[in-house]
């Protein structure tokens, strides 16, 4: 039994198969009647004794605190004996059998408890106490229920954060949980490691402010080691955000380490906090390591921003402020950011990562805007469309639908990058969002005169009031990267998944009317929803159905083309069955980002977009 296929089977196998072999000996012996005895030869057996158990499978694996709960069906191999007036008959048979067993693991295996044993049967309703763990005992935790993961911790830590918006003392729920910190000393020598945790008592090597002396020190199990530079060289916040991470650490990861010290031997574990974790590409597998970071490090915001308080501060100060109605957004997000991080005792970063984590996206503009970066992904739609006319390199590629712009970013049209979120609409996805350099486009800042940038921004960009302006202009040579892989994506695909039902429609020998009323069936529209989505009115709609011998205008194209979501291939398409084509005009350019710029959102954002330009909206002010 030397080669085990995952660390639970290993830990029943080494640690909990005597007791779980004493209780099935019992088990067997005292119910003899309770087996399965349908295909036996022995129906009224006087004995049964156990003589092999192997396990096959384990289920349900789950830990609280520190207990690992499990249920192990093994195949158990038990002698029948009956005794006749032939004689005592004896039977081999084989029976299934369920263990629900709980291990107590700290630093040392404390007990191991066969609760209940019974008769397996398939379908088997699953147990919802404690947290569910892989069978390597890593938690199982989707970004889907992150949130209700620090709701959960703070329910039991802290509950009055989840009552009103308040700063969590992190410090504080650490000693309450029994964990002590250690700062003001250096934990390496690269500054690679912001903090780490020790899960048994053993040695660790720390070093002075200045890298010029090294001293091993006893720690004890729960010690959390706070490297000094998270303050000097970063802030506060990172090294709340640094305590955050570790306490989630000894939460839910503990059990984790504690089997690996029983199984191996391990004289301490240690689980550090890195100052650059590298995760996988998506087809890659992630290592049990990289799992437990990644939680621990979307976790520790989350328990230091409580969601539902945190949108209660961000809502208050947005309303204080007039956000709403404000023509200077920029500024106002700035304050509000600059206020969060004053209230949770965080850095800006964390608090801007968190406003957009929570639903308010345009705390992207502050996130993405730094004067000492050269280059930047983020561009508002104006500042987009200011280099969609002003670089035809950049129009070619987002009309090509390479890239579709996606909370603020122009990403490439590909499902690793862009998902759907609850409400149909797209969005980055966690891998996007982890990896913006290699999916999106960047840009750099240019400056323009005030009067020249007047030419094109109706509205002040993101910066003060100067004697110029900034605007973004494409760089192509920092975007190669992104543009190659595209190409290459693109090359694995002959056309994109939404639209490919349409662009089969748009076949030959048919009219306008006719491709669009397809379209409109392929979606399964009602006439009143069609209109709804296109701003048109009830005729446009009797004109596709009855494929009127008439020809949409090009705006009214355009309106169904965004309202119903369509590439630019498509529209195009229909464009020129109309008769229509785009011009290099600037309304027209217009009118064409509308189709490549706005991908996923209504038309209702469309026209907001084009009435900013002084240009008449789409829909139903125009002429048919």
């Amino acid at each position: 039994m030397g080669t085990y296929n995952n660390e639970i089977e290993q830990f029943i196998y080494t640690v909990c198969y005597r007791p779980m072999w004493e209780a099935a000996y019992t088990y067997i012996a005292e119910h003899p009647y309770a087996l399965n005895l349908s295909y036996t030869r022995i129906q009224n057996p006087d004995s049964a004794m156990l003589e092999d158990m192997i396990l096959e499978y384990t289920k349900n694996i789950r830990i609280d605190e520190d207990s690992l709960l499990f249920d192990a069906v093994v195949g158990c191999t038990i002698n029948l004996t009956e005794d006749t007036y032939k004689g005592t008959a004896s039977h081999e048979t084989s029976q299934w059998l369920v263990f629900s067993c709980v291990a107590v693991v700290t630093d040392k295996l404390e007990s191991v408890t066969v609760m209940n044993i019974s008769g397996y049967t398939s379908g088997q309703p699953r147990k919802t106490d404690g947290h569910a763990v892989s069978k390597n005992i890593v938690p199982i935790l989707y970004k889907k229920d992150l949130d209700d993961e620090a709701t959960t911790f703070l329910q039991q830590y802290f509950p009055e954060a989840l009552e009103k918006p308040m700063a969590v003392p992190i410090a504080d729920i650490a000693k309450d949980m029994g964990l002590e910190i250690i700062q003001g000393n250096r934990i390496t020598d690269d500054f690679s490691v912001f903090g780490e945790i020790y899960f048994t008592a053993g040695k660790a090597t720390i070093y002075d402010l200045f890298k010029v002396s090294e001293t091993t020190i006893d720690v004890k199990r729960g010690t959390i080691l706070v490297d000094a530079y998270t303050f000097w060289k970063r802030n506060l916040g990172c090294v709340k955000n640094t305590i955050a991470h570790e306490v989630y650490h000894w939460y839910k990861h503990r059990m984790y380490a504690a089997i690996k010290h029983v199984l191996y031997g391990q004289d301490f574990v240690a689980c550090r906090c890195p100052s650059n974790m590298a995760y996988p590409q998506k087809d890659e597998e992630w290592s049990d390591i990289q799992r437990m970071e990644w939680q621990a490090n979307n976790m520790a915001p989350r328990i230091l921003m409580p969601y539902r308080t945190f949108r209660m501060k961000v809502d208050e100060l947005l309303q204080a402020y007039d956000y709403e109605n404000s023509p200077i957004k920029p500024a106002i997000l700035t304050s509000v950011a600059e206020e969060l991080r004053e209230f949770y005792g965080v850095s800006r970063q964390s608090v801007l990562i968190r406003m957009m984590e929570t639903g308010y996206k345009d705390a992207a503009i502050i996130y993405q805007y730094d004067e000492e970066s050269p280059y930047h992904g983020y561009l508002d739609q104006r500042d987009a469309f200011y280099a969609y006319r002003t670089s035809s390199e950049f129009r070619n590629l987002v009309d090509s639908g390479l890239f579709r712009y996606v909370d603020g970013y122009f990403v490439i049209n590909d499902e690793q990058y862009i998902e759907r979120n609850n409400e149909g609409k797209p969005t980055l996805t966690d891998y996007a969002w982890a990896n913006l350099n290699e999916c999106t486009l960047q840009f750099t800042w240019q400056p323009l005169r005030a009067d020249e940038a007047k030419k094109h921004f109706p509205f002040e960009l993101f910066h003060r009031e100067t004697g110029e302006r900034k605007a973004s202009k494409y760089d192509s040579k920092q975007s190669a990267s992104a543009v190659q892989m595209s190409e290459a994506l693109q090359k694995k695909r002959e056309e994109f998944e939404r639209q490919s039902a349409a662009r089969k429609i748009t076949g030959v020998n048919k009219t306008c009317w006719e491709v669009i009323f397809e379209i409109v069936q392929s979606r399964g529209l009602s006439k009143s929803h069609f209109c709804s989505l296109t701003c048109l009115g009830e005729e446009v709609y009797r004109k596709a159905e009855k494929n009127i011998d008439t020809k949409p205008s090009l705006r009214t194209i355009v309106a169904i083309g965004r309202g119903l979501d369509l590439d630019i291939g498509t529209t195009e398409k229909l464009l020129q069955l109309a008769g229509h084509a785009f011009d290099e005009s600037d309304e027209h350019q217009a009118l064409k980002y509308c189709i490549t710029g706005f991908s996923g959102m209504s038309i209702d954002d469309a026209n907001e977009f084009l009435e900013s330009y002084n240009y008449e909206p789409l829909g139903s002010k125009q002429r048919l």
